[in-house]
């Protein structure tokens, strides 16, 4: 085959990006390179191509050792600057040295250290065999490399399809007991069938539908139970969140908080609804503004998952004649909890969050029990 037609073919094949270092009489090499591979489980073992015109591939041959350091979607500069002859490739680079000496680079989405086994050469190329002494993982997202360009791993797509099922869920457009096909669905959203599978499987692990061997995924209703343990676990995220925040945040998150619970002060009056949607929509802006006062991304995607309120707001929407009564205390609470705030009062911070989430629990359990027990 036409070298230059291999190069355009074999660049299709996507991979992630790697700096391979090591150090060799008191001076510390590094490439970048993707030909790097898993060989074997046991022993640990990979493999890695490096051209024999570098001096990184002359000072591995001598040493013995190198660091796999698999780069992070926001180290193409790294991966540039190590791809392009320099003297002093680490010039400006935070590293630190690894077990056997070689520069073991920061901020990477993983490094590996080995112990060359076995080497062979192949054409322009020296084949490194080594076994994997030490590896470590960070958190973080791969740089990827694919058509000569370096480039981050596509998950936009997987995150909008999750969403929008987890959505589709919540407003219960599937019905309870019926079997969802992925494939069918897949086919109506026009996306790939294995994105489907992927919002389902974190559906799964959320608790809001089940695979059944037989049937396939099914829609997990919402029960007495599941309510009470859901209501009782964002209650501990908010009155954690009233522990850690109460008197110590900004006047701006302060001011919005505030701003955040007038919008719902007017919503009930003389204990009826006066806009049942505009009310739901400006009670979960608060309560989650509230957890969000935390800054802490991880804590607030937790609370929002934890979220099955929506669903009996739907069951209590279709029965509002049941529910044309709806304390003013809910709204009271909220005033309660910015003076509180406010005042740097944690405690009654705290005691308040948690009798507001007692009172709202025993609404939902009605809309429940009015829906047969299950929503």
């Amino acid at each position: 085959m036409d070298p230059q037609a291999f190069r355009q073919v074999i660049g299709h094949f996507a991979s992630g990006v790697t700096v391979i270092t090591t150090r060799d009489q008191g001076i510390n090499y590094g490439l970048t390179a993707s030909a790097v591979t898993s060989l074997t489980l046991e022993p640990p073992m990979l493999l890695v191509c490096i051209n024999k015109n570098t001096g990184t591939q002359a000072a591995i041959s001598r040493s013995r050792v190198f660091a796999v350091n698999i780069l992070d979607e926001s180290q193409a500069d790294l991966a540039l600057k190590f791809a392009t002859p320099h003297s002093d490739k680490f010039q400006g680079v935070e590293f630190t040295y690894g077990r056997f000496g070689e520069p073991l680079l920061a901020g990477v989405l993983a490094h590996l250290e080995c112990r060359v086994a076995a080497d062979v050469e192949a054409s322009t190329h020296r084949v490194f065999l080594a076994e994997v002494e030490e590896g470590k993982t960070y958190v973080g997202s791969p740089l990827t490399y694919f058509r000569g360009k370096f480039g981050r791993f596509e998950m936009v797509q997987d995150e909008a399809i999750y969403q929008e099922l987890r959505q589709y869920v919540l407003n219960r457009e599937f019905s309870l007991g019926e079997a969802i096909d992925p494939g069918a669905l897949a086919r109506q959203l026009e996306v790939p069938p294995a994105s489907v599978y992927y919002a389902l499987t974190r559906l799964a692990a959320e608790g809001l539908v089940s695979r059944d061997l037989t049937r396939g995924y099914l829609i997990n209703p919402i029960d007495a139970k599941t309510l009470r343990e859901a209501f009782d676990a964002r209650c501990a995220i908010e009155v954690g969140v009233a522990e850690q925040t109460v008197g110590r945040i900004a006047l701006d998150d302060l001011a919005e908080l505030r701003a955040r619970m007038e919008a719902t002060l007017p919503l009930i009056k003389e204990n009826r609804f006066v806009d049942f949607e505009c009310y739901v929509k400006a009670n979960k802006a608060f309560h989650e503004y509230l957890v969000s006062l935390a800054k802490n991304n991880t804590l607030l995607e937790a609370y929002r998952r934890l979220s099955v309120e929506g669903i009996v707001w739907r069951a209590m929407h279709r029965m509002l004649d049941q529910f044309e009564h709806a304390d003013e205390a809910a709204v009271t609470d909220h005033r309660r909890i910015v003076e509180a705030y406010e005042s740097g009062d944690t405690q009654y911070a705290k005691s308040i969050i948690v009798g507001h989430n007692e009172r709202a629990k025993r609404v939902y359990l009605r809309a429940v029990e009015l829906s047969g027990g299950q929503i």
